[in-house]
């Protein structure tokens, strides 16, 4: 089944470039995006044909019709059959569009905030979302989400047969392979305790540093807001270490690899929209001791060296950690055990396959 995989958001770099450079090089299939989405990465461009379309800003939808439909059209003069819009949340007030003969899976990454009601973009937009999800369900169109609440919202306004729940893409099966086959790495670095991506709210980072005041050493993988002065006034025993901008792919998975423990201490607010914690499927294909909050817990399979805490309770969450640092190899060789698991739900293969077979279906 030929594929094609469309992505314009607003963003600079994109919603998430790997997902979009992951499905593509992993189906062999044309991505339509703007160039600075693929900024360096080069190993990408030789992979996958590009096809370059201009970047959305909020509240220009037109911008996203025109790539839309150009790119519809395109992709259909070059034989693909199935064309994955895979940001809905953000384009949706862009569409219907004309598909052809092209058959069209929307990703919805976070499906409670279609409405606007709990703020966002979708806020600001006037058209009637919920009339438009009945018009493409009643269609040819699919949907796919990624957790199991993202799915109960979908189907308040979809039928059942046209919502998919397909687990978040990270690695190629490859990778995961590999990965999980790797030598435990033995250094002299102080072992951390490691946040991925910004340190935001609703990750519950400010319980993080509490948990680690004192504690471990803690990095940050991503920027800290007013970094220096925060921690020196409200936590001044916490060891924080962080990498302001944008993280490669490459340090990414090297701060991963390096980790004793992953930590997700997210606050409610967060499962609330549906959508996926992309930063905890990609600690997963590591096969880590990670730590999860309450509202995580649905995103992650039993296991050893998965510990969930209740929901902003610090004493809980440093306990975990020092579990987690106290027995780092225990928790490591536990972890093994997650591989087919991670296989089977979060490979870019496998993801294609669980969308062809719904293609087939319908």
């Amino acid at each position: 089944m030929r594929f094609a995989f469309f992505d314009d958001y607003c963003h600079e770099r994109g919603h998430h470039p790997d997902l979009l450079m992951g499905l593509g090089t992993a189906a062999g299939a044309p991505v339509y995006c703007p160039p600075s989405y693929l900024e360096g990465r080069s190993a990408d461009r030789r992979r996958v044909e590009h096809v370059p379309v201009t970047g959305s800003r909020q509240g220009l939808a037109s911008v996203t019709r025109r790539n839309l439909e150009a790119s519809l059209a395109d992709a259909s003069a070059r034989g693909c059959e199935v064309f994955v819009n895979l940001f809905f949340d953000e384009n949706w007030d862009s569409l219907p569009v004309a598909p052809g003969p092209l058959r069209v899976i929307h990703a919805l990454h976070r499906p409670a905030e279609l409405t606007g009601e709990l703020g966002g973009v979708n806020a600001e937009k006037t058209g009637d979302v919920r009339g438009l999800l009945k018009q493409l369900g009643e269609g040819r169109d699919l949907f796919v989400v990624h957790t199991v609440t993202g799915e109960r919202q979908a189907l308040d306004w979809l039928p059942r047969d046209v919502v998919v729940r397909v687990g978040w893409p990270a690695a190629t099966a490859a990778e995961v392979r590999e990965r999980f086959a790797a030598p435990r790495r033995v250094t002299d670095e102080e072992p951390y305790v490691l946040l991925v991506g910004e340190a935001l709210d609703y990750k519950g980072f400010h319980h993080l540093l509490e948990a680690v005041n004192p504690g471990p050493r803690l990095r940050i993988a991503g920027n800290l807001a007013n970094g220096e002065e925060l921690i020196a006034r409200r936590y001044p025993r916490a060891r924080v270490d962080w990498e302001p901008g944008w993280i490669t792919r490459e340090r990414m998975h090297r701060l991963i690899e390096g980790a004793a423990v992953v930590a997700f201490p997210y606050l409610d607010e967060f499962a609330a929209h549906g959508g996926v914690s992309a930063a905890l499927v990609q600690a997963l294909t590591f096969g880590k001791a990670i730590v999860v909050s309450e509202p995580l817990a649905p995103q992650v399979p039993v296991s050893e060296a998965i510990m969930t805490v209740p929901t902003g309770d610090v004493r809980a969450l440093r306990a975990a950690i020092a579990r987690g640092m106290d027995h780092r190899a225990v928790l490591e060789d536990a972890a093994q055990d997650l591989r087919e698991y991670v296989l089977r739900e979060h490979t870019y293969e496998g993801h294609l396959e669980q969308m062809s077979q719904a293609v087939a279906g319908r």
